[in-house]
């Protein structure tokens, strides 16, 4: 395969890696397969003068290898799927942001995000979700903005343009909606059993008001959906729906991509090599190669075989390509001056729409909450991950909360001290979750004044009595915990 045709077939995959800076097997990666663009998760962030680095890295090697500025992605969502997470401002979830009733707190999240991300040298981001929440056992969980499709359409097109104000590519996924299904596709393949119809009113609401609002991106999702795509086949690999729908029926102009391709929706069917040639094939701009360069490099060799077999359109090539180099002329260029990165004002601005969404969401016949001091008690369960692109950083919130008002922490199973007015119980999606709730259940039936802190979705607290008050705070994390704080002790 000649260095032209390399060139073009690397411009169409974002390959990751292991490691805090640019490894060997990365540089010969490009140096052999061209690949002209990079994709970053948490294991490669460590500090900003360290990303920042890393960014640079990248971009002059690729540009050394391909002439062709690369892109840089990151998923930096908000909430709890954040690869900047301990380093960067810390932002409330996008459920979160749709409880406080702003759309305009999307817009300045989005702002926030796209300066960070700029500042380091990102410039595609990977969010975001625009998934509608119709199942709520969902893995999607906490990173859709609503349940209700107009809602979603609303505040993530809010998002995709205080994102790309700064300049930064925002992209809507995970067309055309992963948010009722209760499999995650990094183990399995979800299926959408809806009419068209059902969809079109409903999925596909979100990802057409975010095309009509100029999103850069769009990612697929690895869904299997038989109103449009009878085949059987993942949407990523249909080009039913990749063209069909995407382009040709909805009109997006900008660059297409797909989820990670080792996760096994794929992977089981067609392992990464197929899987990969029929995501090209189907219409996607670039597939998205996550953690393995000997994936890449054998991902390249089949599809350099494959269009020698005839097996691949050049024409197509040649036409994605260009597309593709297009787009790029919108690329900003790495800034000489210092950009905004987790600055006190930044962090301010997550921390007030935060306490905008953290709220009491039920009291027992309106009475007011119960007064919290040092003679309460606190139980509860640790943060956990709500899915596998979760990047949630380990915390007890029951001990924190308890050591700040000098009260006593206990295990869910454990007797509370004789003489307790009011307890505190943090329930969240987790596998004690159960314990939690059973644990509010019994608390309340003694006569203790409970309170439920909800660290996730709403589902997480069904099955709560009346007599227990519920506060909502939508994420496991420090940024909610302060902001729950705030509630208790008024």
């Amino acid at each position: 395969m000649n260095e032209d045709m390399r060139i073009k077939i690397g411009q169409r995959l974002v390959v990751g890696f292991d490691g805090l800076e640019v490894p060997p097997e990365y540089v010969e990666l490009v140096k052999k397969y061209k690949v002209g663009n990079a994709l970053l998760f948490r294991r490669n962030v460590n500090s900003y003068e360290q990303l920042k680095a890393l960014c640079a890295s990248l971009r002059k090697l690729i540009l050394r290898e391909t002439g062709i500025e690369p892109f840089i992605m990151i998923d930096e969502e908000c909430g709890s799927v954040s690869r900047l997470a301990g380093i960067a401002a810390e932002t409330p979830c996008a459920m979160a942001i749709g409880e406080t009733g702003n759309k305009e707190n999307a817009r300045k999240i989005g702002r926030l995000i796209g300066q960070e991300l700029k500042a380091v040298g990102i410039n595609f981001n990977l969010a975001p979700v625009m998934d509608c929440l119709t199942n709520p056992t969902t893995a999607m969980g906490n990173r859709c903005f609503s349940g209700e499709p107009e809602k979603v359409a609303e505040y993530g097109v809010a998002y995709i343009q205080g994102l790309q104000e700064t300049g930064v590519f925002a992209c809507a996924k995970h067309f055309f909606g992963l948010g009722d299904s209760a499999t995650d596709s990094h183990l399995g393949l979800p299926i959408l059993n809806r009419t068209a119809k059902e969809i079109e009113n409903r999925e596909l609401v979100s990802f057409r008001a975010a095309i009509q609002g100029g999103v850069k991106g769009v990612m697929s999702a690895h869904l299997m959906c038989p109103a449009f795509e009878p085949e059987g086949i993942p949407g990523t690999v249909s080009r039913k729906i990749m063209t069909g729908l995407l382009r040709d029926k909805l009109g997006f102009r900008g660059i297409s991509l797909t989820d990670g391709m080792e996760m096994n929706a794929v992977m089981d069917l067609y392992g990464i090599e197929e899987g990969t040639r029929r995501a090209l094939r189907a219409g996607v701009d670039m597939a998205l190669i996550c953690h393995s360069e000997e994936q890449a490099s054998s991902a390249s060799e089949y599809i350099y075989r494959a269009i020698d077999n005839g097996e691949m359109d050049k024409e197509e090539i040649e036409a994605h390509f260009a597309h593709i180099l297009e787009l790029k002329k919108d690329l900003p260029l790495p800034e000489e001056k210092e950009s905004q990165f987790g600055s006190a004002a930044q962090k301010a601005l997550a921390e007030s729409i935060m306490r905008e969404a953290v709220k009491v969401t039920y009291a027992p016949q309106g009475k007011k909450l119960p007064k919290v001091d040092r003679d309460t008690v606190f139980l509860g369960v640790s943060a956990k991950a709500g899915s596998f692109a979760s990047d949630d950083i380990p915390l007890d919130a029951a001990s924190i909360i308890a050591e700040l008002f000098g009260s006593k922490r206990i295990e869910l199973t454990e007797k509370v001290p004789d003489g307790t007015k009011t307890a505190v119980v943090f329930i969240n999606k987790h596998p004690d979750n159960d314990q939690a709730l059973a644990s509010a259940c019994r608390l309340s039936a003694q006569g203790i004044q409970t309170i439920a802190v909800n660290m996730n979705v709403p589902f997480c607290a069904q099955g709560l009595p009346d007599t227990v008050w519920q506060i909502s705070a939508w994420q496991y994390d420090q940024l909610a915990l302060n902001a729950v704080l705030d509630v208790l002790r008024k």
